[in-house]
């Protein structure tokens, strides 16, 4: 290059040419890298909590009636409840406890209804899991159907029992899990007409 030359180093056979796309390129990967980011995680959400709501039973309150069928808006915003949980509080929540209306009674006190429909009662064993209880039943002589969860997972359904010779008298030993919680959801689901007990032996 001769003196007094307006060409640039680079432009005389001196060097190479400073990249300006480089910058843009390394900033469009950068923002590509971003939003993959993003997307894998909005579908690892999408993907893990419809699996925790499926995975917990209805344990808000305590319900007594045909609920199920007469109010489906509150089932769906019951669902929407545990949804909301499991995204907001996700390990945060014990999924064996339930809402502040759910009664919980210690074990070897009985628990008795007469009406139809869905009743959630917590019982307090004093012992996490892995452990097992008695459970004894009377359902007259109308079927009820008892379900027992642990941490939110069934461990035990009975399938509706009860008629007119043994008036549905039975026990039943239900095995936990290993598992945190001290406490298990008996949930009994009867027709119109029914009348049930049960007792939680510890």
């Amino acid at each position: 290059m001769r003196h007094g030359s307006s060409l640039p180093r680079w432009a005389a056979g001196g060097g190479t040419a400073p990249s300006r796309g480089g910058n843009i390129v390394s900033s469009m990967n950068f923002r590509r890298r971003q939003i993959a980011t993003v997307a894998v995680v909005a579908a690892g959400l999408a993907f893990v909590a419809p699996a925790v709501a499926s995975a917990q039973p209805s344990t808000f309150g305590s319900s007594t009636g045909s609920s199920l069928i007469d109010d489906p808006i509150g089932t769906l915003s019951e669902g929407a409840r545990i949804l909301g949980e499991a995204i907001g509080g996700f390990g945060g929540s014990d999924l064996g406890s339930s809402g502040p209306g759910t009664p919980t009674q210690n074990c070897n006190e009985q628990t008795v209804s007469g009406g139809e429909g869905v009743t959630d009662t917590n019982h307090q064993l004093g012992r996490t899991g892995p452990t097992s209880f008695v459970l004894d039943y009377e359902t007259e002589s109308v079927p009820d159907n008892i379900e027992v969860f642990y941490q939110g997972g069934k461990v035990y359904e009975s399938g509706y029992i009860g008629d007119d010779l043994n008036e549905g008298t039975g026990s039943a030993v239900v095995s936990l899990p290993p598992g945190g919680a001290t406490t298990v959801l008996v949930r009994v689901t009867g027709p119109s007409g029914t009348s049930w007990a049960y007792t939680v032996r510890c």
